[in-house]
């Protein structure tokens, strides 16, 4: 094992040894090569070299349009806006709304009602009847002073269909008023009434003949 790397060691320090030795050589010799190669190229061209380069067409510049200046692209802005009339907006005019003048408010008049007076009932008239043709008949309930108790009594008998009559027509407080049923034909019929007349009137009524 020794052996082996000592001979390795010794064949690497060989060839660093070599390396040493041959490597400014070749450095020295790509130096004259490039010296050479300079002293060849002439520093000053000669009379057929100029027309070489004469034949060239040199080369055309493009030309680009010039940008407006800042100034000259206002005005003509300015220039456009100025040319291109605006339609003109007509504002409507705006009308005052009119009051109306405030009328005064009338209140109208009270009306006053009178007092209403409640309406006199005048007291029933008594039915004139008429004596059937011959002999005929009544009966006579009562002879009373009281002139209310007589048109009550009057008042009863025609809601009761009964004919009545009084004599005077009219009665008079302070005088006798006779009341009288009939007349009728029939004093059978006169008769029979005297309980139901008796009941309404608390009177006893009596049949007499009649006297127009």
């Amino acid at each position: 094992m020794a052996s082996k790397f000592q001979n390795r060691l010794v064949g690497a320090v060989v060839l660093v040894a070599v390396g040493v030795i041959f490597l400014p050589t070749l450095f020295d010799g790509d130096k004259k090569y490039n010296e050479d190669q300079f002293a060849s190229i002439p520093l000053v061209p000669k009379p057929g070299d100029e027309q070489d380069i004469e034949s060239i067409a040199p080369i055309e510049q493009t030309t680009t349009p010039s940008t407006p200046s800042e100034g000259a692209s206002e005005a003509m802005i300015s220039e456009a806006v100025t040319g291109v009339e605006l339609p003109q907006v007509s504002t409507p005019e705006v009308s005052e709304p009119q009051v109306a003048p405030s009328t005064p408010v009338v209140e109208p008049p009270k009306v006053v009602n009178p007092p209403v007076e409640p309406p006199t009932t005048p007291p029933p008239a008594v039915s004139e009847t008429t004596a059937p043709k011959g002999e005929a008949w009544v009966v006579q309930l009562g002879a009373l002073k009281n002139a209310a108790k007589v048109e009550e009594i009057i008042a009863k008998m025609h809601l009761s269909g009964y004919p009545v009559y009084t004599v005077p027509a009219r009665p008079v407080s302070g005088k006798v008023t006779r009341i009288y049923i009939g007349p009728n034909a029939s004093k059978a019929e006169l008769q029979a009434m005297l309980p139901r007349l008796k009941e309404l009137t608390g009177l006893q009524g009596e049949v007499r003949a009649y006297k127009p």
